[in-house]
């Protein structure tokens, strides 16, 4: 075909529903692309080890990548034009606690994005990572991270857009928000949960987008959102896992026989933590997608062992939800929303895998900015 006439064939714009099945057989194949655009306006700021002067955030840590030693621990501020910088958010990359870093483009997109639609100063870190740094090594960082943002703010920048002096400012928040993706979702609730009155008192809320909360794999879902190619329905993303390779990956970070010995800690799986503990938590926004294998972690309160025989376990009611929960417990304020066909995470697509603009990715965001507004004090 000659050049003048490829360039003069336009493409085809797809509905909503042929991208989404688009992306999803991008994603079961492999070939899927996440999101790399920075939002407008976001100035990113290095936090490296050693310059806060606390030895414990953000920590300094070492991964062997193949024959050199790679330096990490460096976290990031995501400051938003006009900015309060009292009101800030913690956030945590999903990876399974083995992959990812903030300085990662598709981590770089997704926190701007946040920053960007919340009007609030994101603060991303780089945890420890497994198999150097194994349980409950992410955990403890989490939390030391929430601790050190209660009490210290972005930097001042002067009006050419440099820092001035060190990359952070001794100041105590106003409102404090966590927010993490797939293992950062859970990671951002048991952090939550963890913390102490100073904290609690300026924490507003928490946000698990396609929270993975049980690291034991025990619910529903990883039998009734597989991935089917013919109907181009389920967890693309995950295609080909199911309820054993799932806890073979949660073991990658609990360690050899780790499901057995910490599955249901409530520090590496918030879905089994005892009623104090969910008690204690701020206001709760947990994302997933209907398609999710994860779905339940979300949705369900209790593990597979507790649900009701009723033959099929496509026949299960989802009769009492995490919410319900929470509220049964006198919390006042937890919230589950499910995004329909939408995959594990799919708030990293909001480029459509470079097919077009999925507007689920952006209504999702959206949604969270609503959810954080209404609860800024």
């Amino acid at each position: 075909m000659g050049k003048r006439v490829a360039e003069g064939i336009k493409r085809v714009k797809q509905s909503q529903r042929e991208l989404e099945s688009s992306i999803l057989r991008r994603c079961a194949s492999g070939r899927d692309r996440l999101d790399k655009r920075l939002a407008t306006g976001v100035k990113i700021i290095k936090v490296a080890p050693g310059s806060t002067g606390s030895k414990d955030f953000p920590r300094l840590w070492k991964r062997d990548e193949g024959d050199r030693t790679k330096i990490r621990g460096s976290a990031e501020w995501y400051i938003p034009r006009r900015a309060d910088l009292r009101r800030r958010m913690l956030f945590l990359h999903g990876g399974s606690y083995v992959v990812y870093a903030p300085c990662d483009s598709v981590y770089r997109s997704l926190a701007s994005r946040l920053a960007s639609q919340c009007g609030l100063c994101v603060l991303s870190i780089d945890y420890r990572l497994a198999p150097e740094h194994r349980f409950p090594a992410a955990f403890e960082d989490a939390c030391a991270a929430l601790k050190w943002l209660s009490v210290n703010g972005p930097p001042e920048v002067n009006g050419q857009g440099k820092v001035k002096g060190a990359p952070f400012s001794a100041s105590p928040a106003r409102d404090l928000f966590v927010c993490g993706d797939s293992a950062g979702g859970g990671l951002a609730l048991a952090a939550s949960m963890a913390q102490r009155a100073f904290v609690r008192e300026r924490l507003r809320g928490v946000i698990g987008l396609s929270a993975w909360n049980d690291l034991t794999a025990s619910t529903p879902s990883y039998d009734t959102r597989q991935w089917c190619p013919e109907q181009c329905w389920g967890d693309a993303v995950n295609a080909g896992v199911d309820r054993k390779s799932g806890r073979e990956e949660a073991e990658a970070y609990l360690g050899r026989r780790g499901v057995q010995l910490h599955g249901r800690d409530w520090r590496a799986s918030p879905f089994f933590a005892p009623a104090g503990r969910l008690r204690a938590l701020p206001s709760v926004l947990l994302q997933v997608g209907d398609f999710e294998l994860i779905l339940d972690e979300s949705v369900c309160c209790l593990p597979l062992a507790a649900w009701p025989k009723i033959g099929s376990i496509l026949g299960l009611l989802r009769e009492v939800l995490l919410h319900k929960r929470l509220e049964k417990l006198g919390h006042p304020d937890a919230r589950v929303d499910v995004y329909p066909r939408m995959w594990h995470c799919w708030h990293q697509y909001e480029e459509g895998s470079g097919l077009g603009t999925l507007s689920q990715a952006k209504k999702a965001l959206r949604d969270v900015k609503k959810w954080v507004e209404a609860r800024i004090t």
